[in-house]
């Protein structure tokens, strides 16, 4: 997998079902390249490879004939709804990444802090911070390891945002986010009877923007503050003495101080993990466990109780796994599945669907801990090489504490001059516990689905078009959908120079006042390296 080697460690992904993340449309002819291509830095058996250093500054001057499309809390709090209807902006992000790997140390960072001047709303300016950083240290050779990680990124509080406003949130809509995690990891190998691992992750993470305590009709108020984790994590895993039969043994213990539903909150489990290889391609998966958890806010909820799973693994070939399990866990029945696939050298399938119970600050420090960063600074998931994005700006900022069922497909198409994708997302989520008192709708749900295209115009220019779809309906508070369209092209003028332009069109309506509008946007940037 060429990549660079992800600072996580295994405890994150023991925290909460693993609900995934939405799917966002980027260089994908690079990024499946770098996923499925040969091995590179980071990967087993990939050539030791420099560090490579690369500063660079991009200047983007963007038009809109309605700034209020760029912030979805118009009409409903914020500066966006007073500001005048068209506008100029004008963002300058200076960047610094980070590449390379060494015998003892592999890591990757990019970080990319924003001005943006609004020419007529200069209550909308603001400075956020993006970084993506991860690192894995060998301390001593198949026995400590070191992983850390640092993120940070901005995202809209309300949502309802249509593809393309991404980079251009206003002050006032805007949720900056940002975190680190270290993790110590002991790791001891018994021959052929199997492995032991030891580790400890101390995880934080912070929110803040405005309006995040104040509850939307589609986003329930966030309680926002600081979110510390402390993981311990111990397991043994099976070796090839026992033949066709693998197992894990894991405990974990996992205490939450935060604010809202994070307050003296904690996961706890122990569980044992079964597999039986039926034949080569096909294995029978069963596990059984106990968790105790515990979560705070409106409503205290309180699990102490087994769970268990059962269900097979269907892996034919190297590109292709499809794993389903039905099981008991968080209080209630579960269900997963989680497949991918290659049905040609060309062409991606990846469809997955998981429950459970989950918050968005959880979420998002679990799901930084199952992707990895690529070379050009791209999120991807390592598992399907899909580009991945972080944070929702269609759902927005999700407070509380719910039980979450969700539904991903994507499709990715290579051709020879060509890429077409095609991507689907739904949350349904149903609410356990406020972060906050106040009216809370009982349920939300929010479907994304988008078809894009890209294609090689010519040497160094690069085309590409995108249609989107997006709705979102809270119980007893009403609905909101988003049609978006959006097209441009990037040149590459030299190998440190380039240039795009690009074009975006955002419809809105909804039944809730201040949630339809309607916009276009054109930006012009230029992007130099050095």
């Amino acid at each position: 997998m060429v990549g660079l080697v992800l600072a996580s460690g295994p405890v994150q992904a023991q925290l909460l079902p693993q609900l995934g993340a939405p799917v966002e449309l980027g260089d994908l002819r690079g990024a499946f390249a770098r996923a499925y291509g040969p091995a590179g830095i980071g990967a087993p058996g990939g050539a030791e490879r420099n560090w490579t250093i690369t500063p660079g500054i991009d200047v983007e001057v963007t038009a809109t004939d309605n700034v209020r499309g760029l912030t979805a809390t118009n009409g409903g709090g914020g500066g966006g709804g007073r500001g005048k209807a068209a506008d100029l902006l004008t963002t300058i992000t200076p960047s610094l990444s980070i590449q390379g790997a060494s015998r003892r140390l592999t890591g990757s960072l990019v970080y990319s802090p924003q001005l943006r001047m609004f020419l007529r709303n200069s209550n909308m300016n603001s400075v956020p911070q993006n970084l993506n950083a991860s690192a894995r240290a060998t301390i001593f050779e198949d026995l400590l390891y070191i992983n850390a990680s640092a993120y940070a990124a901005e995202y809209s509080r309300a949502g309802g945002l249509g593809g393309g406003a991404t980079g251009r949130l206003s002050r006032q809509d805007m949720v900056q986010t940002s975190g680190f995690t270290v993790s110590p990891q002991l790791r001891q190998a018994f021959g052929d009877y199997g492995s032991a691992e030891l580790s400890h992750t101390y995880s934080v993470l912070k929110q803040t923007g405005q309006g995040l305590q104040a509850s939307t009709p589609f986003a329930p108020a966030v309680a926002a503050g600081i979110t510390t984790i402390n993981t311990t994590q111990a397991s043994f895993t099976s070796g090839q003495v026992f033949e066709r039969l693998n197992f894990t043994v894991t405990a974990v213990r996992s205490k939450i101080d935060g604010v809202g539903v994070l307050k003296n909150a904690h996961r706890n489990t122990e569980s044992l993990d079964l597999g039986y290889a039926v034949t080569r391609s096909v294995t029978m998966l069963g596990e059984l466990g106990h968790q105790d958890v515990q979560y705070g806010g409106t409503r205290k909820i309180r699990i102490d109780a087994a769970y268990w799973s059962a269900g097979a693994r269907w892996t034919p070939d190297p590109d292709t796994s499809v794993t389903v399990r039905y099981g008991y866990r968080d209080g209630g029945p579960s269900y997963r599945f989680e497949g991918s696939m290659a049905p040609t050298a060309r062409t991606r399938v990846s469809l997955a669907y998981s429950d459970g119970m989950a918050n968005a600050a959880e979420e998002l420090q679990n799901s930084i801990g199952r992707t990895q960063l690529s070379r050009s600074g791209i999120t991807i998931d390592p598992v399907t090489g899909m580009p991945v994005i972080l944070t929702n700006n269609f759902s927005g900022a999700q407070g509380g504490l719910s039980k979450v069922k969700r539904y991903t497909a994507s499709a990715v198409l290579i051709g020879d001059m060509d890429v077409f994708t095609v991507t689907l997302n739904r949350d349904e989520r149903t609410t356990l516990s406020g972060d906050a008192p106040g009216a809370v709708a009982p349920t939300f749900s929010f479907t994304n689905a988008s078809i894009a295209w890209q294609r090689e115009l010519g040497p160094g220019v690069r085309g590409n078009a995108q249609a989107s779809y997006g709705e979102r309906t809270a119980g007893g508070f009403g609905s909101q959908q988003t049609m978006t369209f959006s097209t441009g092209v990037n040149w590459a003028l030299s190998e440190t120079l380039s240039t795009r332009v690009s074009y975006t069109f955002t419809r809105a309506n909804s039944t809730q006042r201040g949630f339809g509008y309607q916009a276009n946007l054109v930006s012009l940037g230029v992007r130099k390296t050095f």
